[in-house]
């Protein structure tokens, strides 16, 4: 007798066109996700490979027009390091179209260099770039919301429930067969995208799937159990509908934009602005004093240098002009430790707030797995710095000597590749296993409760 009704369930789901529609709402989209967010970081992956190839070509036009003046080649030759994506990345482009994934800087001050950027049209940047985290963060709850929200209504709604407490006892059997059929249409769909993002996408099958699948399984029930939660009140369809939507626009784009504007007002980074004021000033002040005030703090600084005659008779000398440049980067440490530490605190308060709103911490943790997150991008500027000291370092000698530039290896230096490290953090599948506990023992306390579904033998 089970058997058989959960086989009618199953038919009478399916036969209905508006399940037919959600079913290839998401599978079109999750396909789209998918071709989108691959595409955008071929186009990534792409110009990481011509800007390694431009870094050797201009290298060799440098040494052509300014092959008598070591000092002006490297004024002019830029370095390149590439923010290298993650094939996840593609599942989840997160940061990536907001942040420089490629930095070129020459042995200048950095600070002034670090923050440049390509110009985006800001209409662009607004609407975003759809891959597959976004089919699962906020299409997929509309399509669980369709197919759940007048599970009991719709019932009582057309007189059919009366006829059903008449014929069984196990009117909560009936209502949970009813929704553990949509539960497994919605699994099954997404699930079936997510074999198609591992074929597509090249992923490894290791620690990185296991989270990701983890964490839709996870979100996916949150959205289940907030649905069962708003059913089980016993209302109408319509209110049904409109609750559940509300809920919705609030989790998925008001809170998150509120909190973002929060973040803004309450963390925001002046000092960001002033980090280059810093650097530019530390700068150009100096073409104005003594050589000794620039020279005395860079020893300081390198003394390691100071084994290499310096030029003080010389109104000029590319010793005296790079030490200009490192003491601009050294007058804006302070700022630059300012605006690291407000971004941290940033991120400090995103965790927390996560912990309340679960499409936060799905869409975090997703980012994180898929390395295209703040603390990614951050990191990825610190290699930049690093790179560029070891580049500054490697040449000052030469420089400082002014030798000839084939006894250097410049042509050598190629692009450098910062592959980010992914964070499996665990713990952010926790919360949402908490929501997911609370809003299911409601929501089935209701349902054990409602006098709509108690036995006919007990009434």
């Amino acid at each position: 007798m089970k058997k058989s009704t959960s086989n009618l369930e199953f038919k009478l789901f399916f036969r209905n066109r508006s399940a037919w529609i959600g079913i290839l709402v998401l599978l079109l989209t999750g396909f789209a996700g998918l071709y989108f967010g691959k595409t955008f970081i071929a186009n990534q992956q792409a110009v990481i490979e011509k800007a390694a190839l431009l870094q050797k070509k201009n290298t060799l036009d440098n040494i052509k027009h300014f092959n008598k003046d070591i000092g002006l080649i490297f004024f002019h030759n830029k370095f390149s390091t590439a923010n290298f994506p993650d094939r996840w990345a593609a599942f989840s482009n997160g940061q990536r179209d907001v942040n420089p994934y490629l930095i070129s800087v020459t042995m200048l001050g950095i600070e002034g260099q670090l923050y440049d950027t390509d110009i985006t049209n800001p209409v662009s940047m607004l609407l975003g770039n759809m891959d597959l985290s976004f089919v699962y963060l906020f299409l997929f709850p509309l399509v669980i919301i369709a197919f759940t929200y007048n599970l009991i209504s719709e019932q009582q709604e057309s007189g059919i429930w009366s006829l059903l407490k008449s014929q069984t006892n196990a009117l909560a059997n009936v209502i949970w067969q009813k929704f553990l059929i949509r539960i497994t249409a919605v699994y099954a769909v997404a699930f079936l995208l997510l074999i198609a993002a591992v074929i597509y996408l090249h992923l490894s099958i290791d620690a990185t799937l296991a989270a990701v699948a983890g964490l839709i399984i996870l979100y996916l029930a949150f959205w289940f159990a907030v649905s069962m939660f708003i059913v089980s009140l016993g209302r109408s369809s319509s209110y049904n509908a409109s609750a559940l939507v509300a809920i919705w626009v609030a989790i998925c784009l008001v809170i998150p934009a509120s909190l973002n504007l929060l973040l803004t007002q309450k963390y925001g980074v002046p000092e960001a602005l002033q980090n280059v004021i810093n650097q530019r000033e530390g700068y150009h002040e100096k073409w104005d004093m003594p050589k000794e005030v620039t020279m005395k703090p860079f020893f300081e600084h390198y003394p390691q240098l100071k084994k290499y005659p310096f030029p003080a008779d010389k109104s000029f000398s590319w010793f005296w002009y790079y030490g200009m440049q490192q003491m601009g980067d050294d007058q804006a440490i302070k700022s630059r430790l300012a605006v690291a530490d407000k971004l941290a605190a940033r991120q400090d308060f995103t965790n927390i707030a996560a912990l309340f709103f679960p499409t936060i911490q799905a869409q975090l943790a997703v980012n994180e797995l898929a390395g295209s997150d703040l603390n990614a991008h951050l990191k990825f500027q610190q290699a930049v710095r690093n790179q560029h000291e070891k580049i500054r370092l490697h040449f000052y000698p030469s420089i400082f000597q002014e030798k000839d530039i084939a006894s250097t290896d410049i042509k050598s230096i190629g692009l450098k590749k910062f592959i980010p490290t992914k964070v499996h953090d665990w713990s952010r599948l926790l919360s949402l296993l908490i929501w997911i506990l609370v809003f299911s023992t409601i929501a089935f306390r209701n349902l054990k409760g409602n006098a709509l579904i108690r036995n006919t033998d007990t009434e």
